[in-house]
């Protein structure tokens, strides 16, 4: 009896050890999980369960002219892009109890040239906080005052949507710097240039499944020698197949390729 009992005191030690190392991994784990919750991007707390993450305003919509509607995207890793209509933003976000806090927002700074001053409107450049209610994102400055307002545009989380094969338009797209040739120089940061062989354009893009849209542009307006063709500066969007792009106008209209040269 006594050495059955010995054999009864060792497991149950073995067992009540076994048991405070489980409950102590999990508590480990526990922290481990709440860890991750506070992770951070751009030094910005993350709020992986937010309202706020997916598509607001129309990210590749474009309203009447050359003009992009105003967007963001929230991703869940507290990532953020998206345009004020005419520059690209790039920041980070995170959801303090529902109000949500935009950090160290960028944009290149491009030059917009509407073509009518009421057709354009860069509102969504003072961004400081929102806050979500429903299907509506309401933007606030840093003085706390409404600016604007954005409506669902998705509730999927932005990072984990595919965005295409962007990288095959980038390069140079025809004979570049040579008069009465036209040619397009795509770019991986979201902005592209080039001539319809006389006057100059630049902008920017964006990519929906494998098709190119081309944002709001700036032409020049210099007088043209006879007899050349300025289709290039008619483009809304391309598809590209290997070294050949092919551009369309915005009623979806074919109006010419060009082949790769860089």
């Amino acid at each position: 009896m006594r050495s059955m009992t010995r054999a009864y005191d060792h497991d149950t030690a073995r067992t009540a050890t076994r048991s405070a190392l489980i409950g102590a991994l999990v508590l480990a784990a526990t922290a481990l999980l709440a860890g991750c919750a506070g992770a951070t991007a751009g030094g910005a707390p993350v709020a992986e369960a937010s309202d706020a993450v997916g598509a607001w305003g129309n990210p590749t919509g474009m309203t009447t002219g050359w003009v992009i509607e105003p967007s963001l995207n929230l991703a869940a890793d507290g990532t953020l892009t998206g345009s004020d209509s005419c520059n690209r933003l790039h920041g980070s976000w995170s959801d303090d109890d529902g109000t949500i806090a935009f950090h160290d927002v960028v944009s290149p700074g491009m030059v917009c040239s509407p073509e009518s001053p009421e057709s354009f409107d860069t509102w969504l450049s003072g961004l400081a906080s929102g806050t979500v209610d429903g299907d509506v994102l309401t933007i606030l400055d840093v003085d706390g005052t409404e600016i604007g307002t954005l409506d669902r545009a998705s509730d999927v989380d932005p990072a984990t949507v595919p965005s295409g094969d962007a990288e095959a338009f980038f390069g140079t797209w025809g004979t570049a710097d040579t008069e009465g040739e036209p040619s397009i120089v795509i770019s991986a940061d979201g902005t592209y240039n080039g001539s319809d062989g006389c006057n100059f354009f630049n902008g920017l893009w964006w990519i929906e499944a494998d098709t190119l849209d081309f944002g709001f542009h700036s032409l020049t307006e210099r007088g043209c020698l006879p007899g050349i063709d300025d289709w290039l500066n008619q483009h809304a969007t391309a598809t590209v197949d290997g070294d050949t792009i092919t551009f369309f106008d915005r009623a979806g209209s074919e109006i010419g390729t060009l082949t790769r040269s860089e």
